[in-house]
């Protein structure tokens, strides 16, 4: 690894919930529905005869709080027994499904399972809980057979307030925060708790009263002298409330538990279940053919996609999927979606219909042409007025504008890819009539029939339409006339073909394959033969140079329609020009950042994502068949230090700069498992 120092969520499924931890110099903690990193004093390390040694998660490894209410402070001496392991001494290795420190004979590891998760409406009671509990695992591990003394380990979480033995008659130990979020292990005659003011002080004297007033309630494990000792923890949240507004829905598995005891009594019981699983997911990547960088790079964006996602239950008792987006929390962003949907579909496909289903019901609306979806559908886990987003504004040219014609493509690509590629027919024959709407919405939003959008919904009054590259120049951020978005609906009338085909409808399949036609003639039509590229935006004289102009290959491709993106299909032409296109602007100079060597998708900014690096990488290489050898490689390592170094204290991170992976914006975000491609 690169570097080691850099923040992780450690989450379980659908609880919008973390254990944050990673950053050195750094602290961290639990959050409950929110993805922003505490900053609490984090205990984790040992105690032998020549003091205390913890891994290097606290802001202050002293305190005056015996004073505050004394008048007194820690004496010297004191403060010498207790050191933080340097950075040099520490070694971590982040896998798939666990996350784990090791120094000297000392290691740590948060484990975070996951795998495939059928529809609730599928599970029994216990499976249900197996899948839903909200709860994650730790592993604190001391090699004491050459030590020549008794010594002890410490896990414990600065701000937790109450010790667990006191509701559970000593059955359990641990420390937690109220009834939203704490830890527990089973009680043992080699663990006790320890809460003090000045917890290390105390620890180091041998000071074993607990204070009702502590202010980091911790776990002392003993490790005898000549033994090796390993121990599991239960971390876990709970909130069984209603959480949302505007649709009211609580957790998922606020029904299946009791309390945060409850859920940490059931995550001890079933541990064996939990690790196995997270085994299972750190061996299959582990045995994938993928390079260190894009391991890491799967492995990172995995921990930040689950730390964003929601399962909740309505008044109905069907269950409702949310997927925030990062650190701007706006629930189930269209422009996201379409891009988790390649990890959805491997996981847990029924979250797709799930989403595209409300969409329907509460997030469409029809402007002066047809058909149209929102954006999103609320923010901080309060769902907008019926047909409105939190995001869009009218009279905007720039962020914040409507993205309509964008997200009509968004429900017509995932729709189709995800009930062709999974073969729910029972679901697309459910919705036959939303894609006959979603064309001819698409089709009258193309006024001079050259296939591509150039017509604004008036919901943008005097304003234009964007993109998702909401924050790019005009490059990517016009909807009107643009490139990219102009794949993008050939991809969608292509796709529309095949759903058409499906249900034998042969008069629309060939319409659809009509305006394909144009699309496709429009943007070759405009390919600069002399220069070797396609501008960006049809109109202005823009001469901006873009990679996402592939992007949208992604589609025909998922659902098997390989020749519409052959060189010797019908939309052949395309595709070589595409490649002639790509083969232009994949340089130093244009669209390879001439100082990081990484990737930016426009040759006129350095605002660039890694969510849709990834998945241009992809289609390059695998549909367009063009190899890069080591340079791949390379591109690989640059994007791997921009999470761990550039985007250190933030996360996972897709917007960044490419000159020096610093994060420009959508920090701790779900987008990046696009990554997942890369295992296909």
């Amino acid at each position: 690894m690169e570097n080691k120092s850099f923040h992780e969520h450690h989450s379980a499924f659908g609880a919008f919930s973390s254990f944050i931890l990673g950053k050195f110099g750094q602290g961290g903690g639990f959050v409950l529905n929110d993805v922003r990193p505490q900053d609490d004093n984090i205990l984790i390390g040992y105690k032998d005869k020549n003091g205390i040694k913890l891994l290097p998660f606290c802001n202050s490894i002293t305190s005056a709080a015996e004073g505050e209410f004394t008048g007194e402070v820690v004496s010297g001496s004191e403060k010498k027994s207790i050191e933080l392991f340097e950075e040099k001494d520490v070694k971590r290795e982040l896998k798939w499904a666990s996350d784990t420190w090791t120094a000297d004979s000392f290691s740590f590891s948060i484990i975070t399972p996951f795998g495939n998760v059928k529809d609730p409406a599928d599970m029994t009671e216990e499976e249900k809980k197996l899948m839903f509990a909200p709860v994650i695992f730790a592993k604190i591990s001391l090699d004491n057979t050459k030590g020549t003394s008794d010594a002890e380990m410490i896990f414990g979480v600065e701000g937790l307030k109450r010790r667990i033995s006191e509701v559970t008659k000593d059955a359990y130990l641990g420390a937690a925060f109220g009834r939203k979020y704490g830890f527990a292990v089973k009680a043992s005659e080699d663990i006790r708790e320890l809460s003090r003011l000045d917890i290390l002080s105390s620890w180091a004297e041998g000071n074993y009263q607990n204070h009702g007033l502590g202010r980091a309630p911790s776990l002392i494990f003993k490790v005898p002298n000549g033994t090796k000792k390993t121990y599991t923890i239960a971390l876990a949240t709970y909130d069984p409330a209603y959480i949302t507004t505007g649709i009211e829905t609580k957790f998922y598995y606020a029904d299946l538990f009791d309390s945060l005891e409850d859920v940490l009594k059931f995550g001890l019981e079933n541990e064996a279940y939990y690790v196995k699983k997270a085994e299972d997911r750190d061996k299959e990547l582990e045995n994938s053919n993928l390079n260190e960088y894009r391991k890491f790079l799967i492995a990172h964006a995995t921990h930040s996609y689950y730390a964003s996602s929601e399962l909740m239950k309505r008044d109905n008792e069907e269950p409702l999927w949310i997927l925030n987006e990062g650190e701007y929390i706006m629930m189930n962003t269209f422009d996201l979606n379409i891009d988790h949907v390649f990890w959805e579909m491997k996981f847990h496909p029924w979250t797709i219909t799930n989403t595209l289903d409300l969409f329907v019901e509460k997030y469409s609306y029809k402007d002066q042409i047809g058909l149209a979806f929102t954006h999103d559908m609320g923010t901080y886990d309060g769902f907008s007025p019926e047909g409105y987003s939190s995001y869009e504004l009218p009279d905007l040219t720039g962020c914040f504008s409507y993205m309509t014609n964008e997200e009509l493509l968004n429900w017509i690509l995932t729709g189709a890819v995800y009930g062709l590629k999974m073969k729910d027919y029972t679901w697309l024959n459910k919705n036959n009539e939303v894609f006959k709407e979603c064309f001819e919405s698409l089709s009258k939003r193309d006024n001079n029939g050259d296939g591509v959008m150039d017509v604004d919904s008036e919901r943008c009054k005097s304003g234009s339409e964007i993109t998702t590259y909401d924050s790019l120049d005009v490059s990517l951020g016009q909807a009107r006339n643009n490139l990219y978005l102009g794949v993008k609906t050939w991809a969608a009338y292509v796709v529309l073909s095949s759903v058409f085909k499906k249900f034998e409808l042969s008069e629309l399949a060939e319409k659809a394959i009509g305006k394909a036609k144009q699309a496709a003639a429009t943007i070759v039509s405009k390919f600069d033969y002399e220069n070797g590229y396609i501008p960006a935006v049809f109109e202005n004289g823009n001469t901006s140079r873009i990679i996402p102009a592939v992007e949208a290959l992604i589609y025909p491709y998922e659902i098997g329609e390989k020749e519409y993106v052959s060189e010797t299909g019908i939309f052949g032409d395309l595709v070589k020009i595409l490649k002639k296109h790509t083969k232009t602007v994949l340089k130093k100079g244009c669209c390879i950042d001439e100082v990081s060597g990484g990737w930016k998708l426009s040759s006129t900014s350095k605002n660039t994502w890694n969510s849709k690096i990834f998945l241009c990488q992809y289609v390059i290489k695998e549909i367009l068949n063009m190899n890069y050898g080591e340079a791949e490689t390379e591109w690989d390592k640059v994007h791997a230090e921009w999470q761990q170094v550039g985007c250190s204290v933030d996360g996972a991170t897709d917007q960044v700069n490419s000159d020096d992976g610093s994060p420009r914006g959508s920090r701790l975000y779900p987008r990046l498992v696009t990554s997942i491609l890369w295992m296909e």
